[in-house]
């Protein structure tokens, strides 16, 4: 297995193969917040990450094939925090074939590694609440500071 940088060539695949994939198992996971504009889904690219110093997107390929994918981004820390900069995953997907088999830990050692190039001193990752593979994995991989929550902003 290779961990490398996407490129624009593998745009393509990485839409179909991966993003797709990963952003209607977001769906599925929570269908009410995290229905999918199909026009947007039709528009998805990988630019986004290609485009900026402070982004990046790398692949996991086995054999010629991309099996997984992780995205993220540089963030500075408000001033009025002595902290350093962070990296804050903003993506993750690996092929259900490719699962339990070290793509994951593979993706975030890079995704760390390229942290640590850019002087971040922390790294952050969410999950949904109902993904238990993600949860588990996060709760090895990284200390629980923060629970997130939500609701709907609705009229009273």
């Amino acid at each position: 297995m290779q961990i490398r940088d996407a490129t624009p060539d593998d745009a393509p695949t990485v839409k179909s193969e991966l993003l797709v994939p990963g952003f209607r198992e977001t769906t599925a996971a929570d269908p009410e917040f995290s229905e999918l504009d199909e026009d947007g889904v039709a528009d998805a690219s990988i630019d986004y990450w290609l485009d900026e110093d402070d982004r990046v997107l790398f692949v996991a390929e086995c054999d010629g094939d991309l099996v997984g994918h992780i995205s993220g981004g540089r963030h500075d820390s408000p001033p009025i925090y002595t902290r350093g900069p962070r990296t804050h995953v903003d993506g993750l997907y690996v092929k259900p074939d490719y699962r339990l088999e070290g793509v994951a830990s593979a993706l975030f050692d890079r995704i760390e590694e390229w942290a640590r190039e850019r002087g971040c001193e922390y790294m952050g990752v969410s999950a949904h609440v109902d993904n238990a593979a993600a949860v588990e994995m996060y709760d090895d991989a990284f200390e629980r500071k923060y629970v997130s929550y939500r609701r709907q902003v609705g009229d009273e």
